[in-house]
């Protein structure tokens, strides 16, 4: 398991790098230093390939977040230091690797896209209702629908098609979210720590 682990961990560099269509198995191969055979015996084709990398990417993902959820953080804290990590993991992206999924494989997408959102709603919920426990957020706000809400617009934030410019990055449109996120869901006092959160950031 740890041998395939490690391939899959070197696969997807190659994939943030180089996109994944772009890609042969004998460019993976070539730039793995092994035989395309010997990617066979680990993989049972493309397909299974991408498969295997995306699920165990998100694997990966999912423990860094779960870190820093367990960490019991002050709910606004947790989202700027859960943000930091998907910044970092969207410039590591490359722009066409959601088309990639999407159009050539549709189950990799499927997976994909299900864990994600399901774990963007399951930490979003657990921060909103938490946030308003603490007394940062709005009391007024409906946690399920609020989470449902944000997991969707995930998405948004790698859509080549909306977002053509080159001066827009992914990282640009998914901080952007992040802040009219925020500020949709504080109260009076959770906008001040946040104002004051920022302002610490900046210097």
């Amino acid at each position: 398991m740890t041998k395939i682990i490690e391939i899959c961990d070197r696969i997807q560099l190659l994939f943030q790098e180089y996109g994944i269509k772009s890609l042969t198995m004998d460019d993976i191969a070539d730039k793995l230093g092994c035989s395309k055979k010997t990617l066979y015996v680990h993989f049972s084709s493309r397909k299974d390939l991408v498969l295997k990398v995306i699920s165990f990417d998100m694997k990966k993902h999912e423990e860094d977040i779960n870190k820093v959820v367990n960490q019991s953080l002050h709910p606004i804290d947790e989202i700027f230091v859960l943000n930091e990590i998907a910044s970092n993991k969207i410039k590591s992206i490359h722009p066409s690797c959601q088309y990639d999924l999407r159009k050539y494989y549709p189950r990799s997408w499927k997976v994909f896209d299900k864990k994600n959102k399901q774990l963007t709603f399951e930490i979003s919920l657990k921060n909103l209702k938490n946030g308003i426990k603490k007394g940062c957020y709005r009391k007024s706000i409906n946690p399920d629908i609020m989470s449902r809400i944000f997991s969707e617009k995930i998405d948004l934030t790698f859509n080549g098609m909306i977002f053509k410019s080159n001066k827009v990055s992914f990282t640009d449109v998914f901080n952007e979210m992040i802040n009219h996120y925020i500020l949709g869901i504080v109260n009076e006092d959770g906008r001040k720590y946040y104002t004051n959160l920022q302002k610490k950031l900046q210097k």
